[in-house]
């Protein structure tokens, strides 16, 4: 779990879990993850995440993770040789 790393307060993880439960969210209203994929695509953005807070990015949290969840994606496609969604 990416969290675990995480040297935070106790208001400091409530927010980094705030934010991942929100950019999640949005992540999950666009209905582009199927759903054996949830449990992978969920801990690769606690990753992102957990990474980005590190960086001191907390105001921007929640944009910055769907931001780099999205271009990720589209990396990994690339990766696998698999075309993105016309959308990316």
């Amino acid at each position: 779990m990416p969290f675990r790393s995480v040297v935070a307060t106790p208001e400091e993880l409530a927010q980094i879990v705030d934010a991942f439960e929100e950019a999640w969210r949005q992540i999950e209203a666009r209905g582009e993850i199927a759903p054996l994929s949830v449990p992978a695509e969920r801990e690769r953005l606690g990753y992102i995440v957990a990474g980005l807070w590190n960086a001191k990015t907390p105001g921007q949290l929640v944009e910055l993770a769907v931001a780099q969840f999205d271009a990720t994606a589209v990396q990994l496609a690339v990766f696998a040789n698999i075309t993105p969604p016309a959308d990316f």
